[in-house]
Parts: C-alpha cells; sequence; structure tokens
C-alpha cells in the first residue's frame, strides 16, 4: 500500500478524530448570519406586495367582464343544483364520497348530475362546515389549544423531554376531552375524532416502514445497501448533489413520504461513515428536494392526489406534468443552490469564498482539505476485507427484493391502491425474511471454547434421580418479536395526533375567516396577477398552520368550480409550502424522527427555519411567476362553459 495511503487511513480510522479538517467556516455563526437572509427574504416578500397591490390592498384591480361572466355562471349553476330534485336513498346506497364519472351520460343525469353529486361530496364529506355552531368562546379556546400545541410541537426541545409523538397525542387527547367539554356547556358541536384521522397517510407509513425494515435487514450488502452506496461519493458537495437528484426523481414518480422513509437511514449512515460534523445540510437535501419533487407529478404527494380527484375538470396526468416541469426545475436549482451557498463550509471544506466554491462545482478544482478526504476514502476502500468484495454481486436475495420493488412500483404507476400495495409489499418480505432465516441462514453456533480454544463438549444436565435430561428444542423466534417492533409506532402517533388537533381547528372555521379576511378583493380573481402572488403566499402561511390537505379540502369546498389553472397554483404553492417550517410537510417530520431515532437530533426547527424560510420564499415566487407566464391547463371551467363563452 501506498504510504501516501497508509498515512491518510491512520488518521481516518482515528475514533476521535473526524476527516473533516478544521475550518474557520465551522466557528460558529452569527445572529444575523443565521437569520439575516430569512429576514431579509420576508422583507422582500412584504415588499412586493405592498407595491403590486398597495398597503392597504388600494390598487386591486377591477374585475374584468370575463370574471364577472364566471362568476354569474357559477352562481347559476349552484342555484340550478340547489333547485334540482334527488335520491337522498340513492345517494346513501351509492357513497356521499363515490361521485362517480366526471362524464356521465344523459340518462345518468350528464353534467348536472354530477355537479349535485360533488357539491353534496365537498359539503357533507369532504369539508363539512360547522362553524356556525360554536360560540366565540369556543372558537377563541379550540384556536388557542391548537396554537399552544402546535409551538410545543414546532420547539419540542424548549419544553419537557416528552418528544413530537408524545406532544401530538397528549395534545389529540387535550383537544378531544375539551370538545367533549364545550359539547355539554353548549359552546360546541360534538366532536367526531375518528372522521378526521385520515387513515391512508397511516396505512401507507405502516405499510412502508415494514418494507424498508426488510429490505435492510433481509441481507448484507443487498439492495439496500446498494443503494447507500449509488448515493456515496468522496466530494462532500457531489455527495449533497446526489442525494438532491435522488430524492427530487423519486418524490416525483412514488410520493415524497416514501422517498424520505426509505433514505432517511440511508443519509444519515452516509454522514457517520464519512464523519461529517454536520449532518444538516445532508438532511436538508433530502427534506427540501423531496417536498419539490413531489410538486412534479399529479401523484407526488396526498395533497395533488387529492386535488387532482377533487377538481370540476379534467386534470390529465401529462397535463399535470407540462405546467409543472418549469417551476419545479427553477425551484430546484434556487434550493440547490442557496443549500451550496449557505453550508458552504460544509459542503466545500478549504474554500475561501462563494466565486471558489463555484469554480470546484464547474471546473473540477480541489482544495487540499478535499483531497485529503478522497484519499481517506479510497484508503478505506482499498483496505476493505476481500470478502466483501466477493459479495457485491447480486445475490438471490437481492435480486427477489429488485422483483417485489419492481412490481411495487407497476402496481403504483398502474393506479392500483398505494396503501394496500406498500403493506402488501411488506407482508411478502416478512414471510421471505422468515423462510429464509428458518431454512436458509446458517445456524447460530452454541458451542463453549476453554482459555486455549478448545471446544468443550457440551454440558450434560441430571434430574434429581440422576436421568440425563435432553436438552429442548431450540426455542423459534419469530418475526413478531423481532422486525415488527422496530415498525416506528411513535411515528404514527405523531400524525394521528396533529390529524385530531388539526381537524379541531380547521371545525371552528378560523383558517375559513382568515383566507376570506387576507383575501378581500382578490378572492375571486386569486390566481390573476398581481393577486396571484398575494394568494401563494397566503396559501403558504396556511399550510404551515393547518397543514396543506385541509387547506385543499377548505378550497375546494369555498371554491368549487375552481378551474384547472387555478389548482396548478395551489398545487405548486402548497406543495413548496412544505420547505417553510418544521411542520410544513410531513415529510419533513419524518426525516427530523428517522433521524433521532439513530442518534441524529441536528434537524431541528431552529436550524430549518434559517435556511428554509429564504429557500421557500425564493422558489415560491420564482415558480409562481413561471407558472403564471407558461401553463397549459385553460384558465377557464370546460364544465361550466366558460371556455366555449371565451
Amino acid at each position: 500500500m501506498s504510504p501516501l495511503y497508509e498515512d491518510v487511513e491512520s488518521k481516518a480510522a482515528a475514533p476521535t478524530e473526524s476527516t473533516e479538517p478544521p475550518s474557520k467556516y465551522q466557528k460558529k455563526s452569527s445572529w444575523f448570519r443565521t437569520w439575516g437572509p430569512a429576514l431579509i427574504a420576508i422583507a422582500g416578500v412584504i415588499a412586493v406586495n405592498a407595491a403590486l397591490l398597495g398597503p392597504s390592498g388600494q390598487r386591486i384591480p377591477a374585475l374584468s367582464d370575463k370574471q364577472l361572466d364566471a362568476q354569474s355562471r357559477r352562481l347559476q349553476r349552484t342555484q340550478a343544483v340547489l333547485d334540482m330534485e334527488w335520491d337522498h336513498e340513492a345517494d346513501m346506497k351509492r357513497g356521499l364520497h363515490n361521485v362517480g364519472s366526471r362524464h356521465l351520460s344523459k340518462d345518468e343525469g350528464g353534467v348536472m348530475e354530477y355537479t349535485r353529486r360533488r357539491h353534496r361530496y365537498l359539503n357533507e364529506y369532504v369539508h363539512v362546515d360547522v362553524s356556525d355552531q360554536f360560540s366565540i368562546f369556543g372558537k377563541i379556546s379550540i384556536s388557542l389549544i391548537y396554537f399552544a400545541f402546535w409551538v410545543f410541537l414546532m420547539f419540542p426541545n424548549w419544553f419537557l423531554p416528552i418528544g413530537r409523538p408524545g406532544i401530538a397525542l397528549g395534545g389529540g387527547m387535550c383537544m378531544v376531552c375539551f370538545r367533549y367539554f364545550l359539547e355539554l356547556i353548549g359552546h360546541g358541536p360534538e366532536f367526531d375524532a375518528v372522521k378526521v384521522i385520515i387513515l391512508e397517510p397511516l396505512f401507507l407509513l405502516f405499510g412502508l416502514m415494514l418494507t424498508t425494515i426488510y429490505l435492510e435487514k433481509m441481507e448484507r450488502g443487498g439492495l439496500f445497501d446498494k443503494l447507500r452506496d449509488s448515493l456515496d461519493d468522496p466530494v462532500n458537495w457531489k455527495r449533497s448533489a446526489k442525494i438532491m437528484a435522488m430524492s427530487t426523481i423519486g418524490s416525483a414518480a412514488v410520493m415524497n413520504d416514501s422517498v424520505v422513509l426509505i433514505f432517511s437511514g440511508v443519509v444519515v449512515d452516509l454522514c457517520v461513515r464519512h464523519k461529517v460534523a454536520n449532518s444538516l445540510p445532508y438532511l436538508l437535501s433530502l427534506a427540501t428536494t423531496a417536498n419539490t419533487g413531489s410538486a412534479l407529478t399529479m401523484t407526488g404527494n396526498p395533497q395533488n392526489i387529492l386535488i387532482v380527484s377533487l377538481a370540476y375538470d379534467d386534470i390529465s396526468w401529462t397535463e399535470f406534468l407540462s405546467n409543472m416541469v418549469l417551476p419545479v426545475t427553477a425551484a430546484s436549482i434556487i434550493n440547490a443552490v442557496l443549500l451550496f451557498v449557505y453550508y458552504s463550509g460544509e459542503l466545500f471544506p478549504g474554500s475561501s469564498g462563494l466565486f471558489e466554491c463555484f469554480g470546484i462545482v464547474f471546473s473540477g478544482n480541489r482544495t487540499p482539505e478535499m483531497l485529503a478526504q478522497e484519499h481517506a476514502y479510497h484508503a478505506r476502500n482499498v483496505s476493505k476485507d476481500p470478502t466483501e468484495e466477493e459479495s457485491s454481486g447480486w445475490s438471490v436475495w437481492s435480486k427477489i427484493q429488485i422483483i417485489i420493488v419492481t412490481i411495487f412500483l407497476v402496481c403504483f404507476a398502474v393506479g392500483l391502491d398505494v396503501c394496500v400495495v406498500s403493506i402488501c409489499a411488506g407482508c411478502i418480505l416478512m414471510v421471505l425474511a422468515a423462510w429464509k432465516r428458518q431454512h436458509w441462514d446458517p445456524k447460530p453456533e452454541v458451542v463453549e471454547y476453554d482459555s486455549e480454544g478448545n471446544a468443550l463438549p457440551p454440558k450434560k444436565m441430571y434430574d434429581m434421580d440422576g436421568n440425563e435430561i435432553e436438552p429442548e428444542e431450540e426455542e423459534l423466534v419469530t418475526e413478531s418479536e423481532t422486525t415488527l417492533t422496530e415498525v416506528d409506532y411513535g411515528l404514527l402517533m405523531l400524525f394521528i395526533g396533529q390529524f385530531i388537533l388539526i381537524g379541531s381547528f380547521d371545525d371552528t372555521g378560523v383558517p375559513q375567516a382568515f383566507f376570506s379576511a387576507a383575501m378581500g378583493g382578490c378572492a375571486e380573481q386569486m390566481t390573476s396577477v398581481p393577486c396571484v402572488y398575494w394568494f401563494v403566499l397566503v396559501i403558504t402561511i396556511l399550510s404551515n398552520v393547518a397543514s396543506n390537505v385541509p387547506v385543499v379540502q377548505m378550497l375546494a369546498a369555498t371554491f368549487p368550480y375552481a378551474t384547472p389553472y387555478d389548482w396548478m397554483q395551489v398545487s405548486f404553492s402548497a406543495t413548496i409550502a412544505g420547505n417553510l417550517t418544521m411542520l410544513g410537510s410531513a415529510a419533513n417530520m419524518i426525516v427530523a424522527f428517522q433521524a433521532a431515532k439513530v442518534g441524529d437530533r441536528t434537524f431541528t426547527s431552529e436550524r430549518h427555519a434559517p435556511f428554509g424560510i429564504p429557500s421557500t420564499i425564493l422558489s415560491l415566487y420564482a415558480g409562481t411567476f413561471l407558472l403564471s407566464l407558461v401553463h397549459f391547463s385553460p384558465e377557464c371551467s370546460v364544465k361550466l362553459g366558460e371556455c366555449d363563452a371565451n
């Protein structure tokens, strides 16, 4: 082995030292260096909207003839639907949630029957308005409880060391008890906590956790380890770039929650392998690009799936993708550039400034510290056990894993229920792992040795009469005692508690009242310039306060005839909003929870926000500008007849 490799390897192997050399960029940043970009971004977005709409909204344009005609058509259609005769028993037999096809035949009632079914579905199933049954005391008290636990969840380390799952579950129980108290004293309606718990994400998370555990544990050097190796790189910024590329593409293909659940542990393992001093840039690379990439397709996240199902007009897969290509690409580039700039010290060790960082990226230059990292990386690879190299191929179990994962992706792509598919994949892997452990893997050796290494004969045991006791058969260890105990049930409890808190807060009508008050004269022209820039900001705030899925449900009930272009703006803003704060997206919570499970607690709200706020605002406004400039969805409703009039 080369003396250079020996020297670098000895230094890299020292357990108490980091492979990252000390750098002036690793000093503790000042308050302005940390929060300055976020404050500038907030001031900038306020200034932009004040310049476009006026400080008090006096520059909001009057409704055009086209918008007035659309408003009139919507009122007429709603009144016509209310005047229709309908069969309640037939609706209940079919199911309120089963609206049916958007293209009903004339015998089935056509567009009007579809509109009637959809109105009832929105008002009695998607978003039931019970806000008028609350007193002022009820609304204020529920809001205070919700915001108190919102702060607890945002900053769990500021209070007792309970953790987010315990806080969320405690908040849910507190909300259920207080809603019952309000009902008793006549200040609020009955609260059906079971109804506000959305089961689909819970089933999906359970299935994905089960699948991920078995992919990781079935075989050393299997599919999971090969995925980890594919993201590895001796250069920090390249490793971060690989994580961002994988996260963006994967989230667009199979949903962002799936990607972060599978790869959170992979990213932490890579950080441990390279002994990085700060894993936050890599965890942000995963979480932020997962949210951004999921905006690309209609199956990228739960709110996009909901939007396509609740929209009045058809939105095809290709139409959705073609609209989102430009804004998502711009948002991804902005996020990556800001990440490289904000964490240049960690990703470009030894660099003297931003210009040198960009020179490293585009010209391939290396600093001495980066060269040392590369040498240490190659030294570790050279010193690997030869048996590991021999087992680096694809075994029969790795091939089985690939087949199962491929079938899972195909089933998801053809539109089968992703919850059922993920749980089935996990169950199949569980059966295979149990069979492999029972009939394929070598049995553990239970031979004892003496001090010289000689095998000792098995000990014989005798009863009181001197009869030899035959050894009992080895007790079987079941999957329920091993792998199933590794499922993160705390993560499921976290989402159950959040669903209860958000559902109760949404019942009060406070989010709807905030939206109406904030939009003002822009409510009837929310996606028209200049109102669209204020609209996406309001959606971003609501998505972080009340979660994006309830916001989408509220908008569908409030604006039942929203055009496909309207929904494109809602989808983009509600998705990019997930990067603003830790609670803005379920993907953020999953990354934080999975990292903390293995001892990495760097991904916190106070560390996420300084980068998340400027990145989200810049990505949001750049993407909104491009989407308003170039889009392929109509700005009118075909089923309402607006497009024919235009």
